[in-house]
């Protein structure tokens, strides 16, 4: 099977394959992960938290077929940040690399490896070489990406990055708001200052506002609070997502 091909020439333990849209949320194809917590953590991210993954990012720039690692995609302070720990802890994952392949214009295969063992890194050398004949295979299985829930009943992802445009644009002012998309991206003050042009002193000032604003005390409390905001968005719903978690 090529993911299992793919995996190998990585040296990585696990792999999964998924399909991803610019209108609709991921679809998971194919993943080798048997335990039932790895299972629910995937399922988390095809829902919602695959906004904050640095290689969707990264397809939405349509830059054509890549082969990356986590290090070539991820913002400075990614492995410092909640997202980083909670779904690679999830995932007993010590890295990542990816090959991505732009099937259509707004859809792509990824094959997402992963190593488990303790200081292992994925090797994406062997994967680049293979890059055109594994392109070239894939192709030949799929000449459509066809993208998933046409019927309406599953979430848009354009509805998704909107509530994360929104998310807690009620308490926050809107450079507040900014900071804030940035550090669940995992930026650092440092990344973000640079960005705004600001010091990483008044980031902080930033930060300790949204915290207090959200009341929230630490990057972990505020990424459970923006997962399960998102998670209790309705089909259709605009404004800030808090407030369909304080309605639920």
């Amino acid at each position: 099977m090529i993911s299992h091909f793919c995996a190998s020439l990585c040296h990585a333990d696990t792999v999964f394959l998924s399909v991803l849209f610019h209108d609709q949320r991921p679809v998971g194809l194919y993943g080798n992960h048997t335990d039932d917590s790895q299972k629910a953590s995937l399922e988390l991210y095809l829902d919602v938290a695959y906004v904050l993954d640095p290689f969707y990012l990264l397809f939405r720039q349509k830059r054509g077929d890549q082969v990356l690692s986590l290090d070539d995609v991820a913002p400075d302070d990614f492995k410092q940040s909640e997202y980083y720990a909670k779904f690679f802890r999830d995932m007993a994952l010590t890295d990542e690399c990816g090959l991505m392949l732009h099937i259509e214009d707004d859809a792509a295969l990824f094959f997402s490896m992963g190593t488990q063992a303790k200081g292992a890194r994925a090797d994406p050398a062997r994967l680049k070489s293979a890059k055109p004949l594994i392109s070239a295979l894939v192709r030949r299985h799929w000449t459509r990406l066809t993208p998933a829930n046409t019927d309406g009943s599953g979430r848009l992802s354009a509805q998704i990055h909107t509530a994360f445009r929104a998310f807690g644009t009620s308490v926050l002012s809107p450079r507040e708001g900014d900071v804030l998309r940035m550090i669940l991206q995992g930026h650092s003050s440092k990344s973000i200052a640079a960005h705004f042009n600001n010091s990483p002193e008044t980031i902080k000032v930033h930060r300790k506002r949204i915290y207090t604003k959200l009341s929230v005390t630490s990057q972990g409390e505020l990424l459970s609070l923006f997962l399960a905001a998102l998670a209790k968005l309705p089909p259709n719903a605009e404004g800030d997502p808090l407030q369909f978690l304080d309605a639920g």
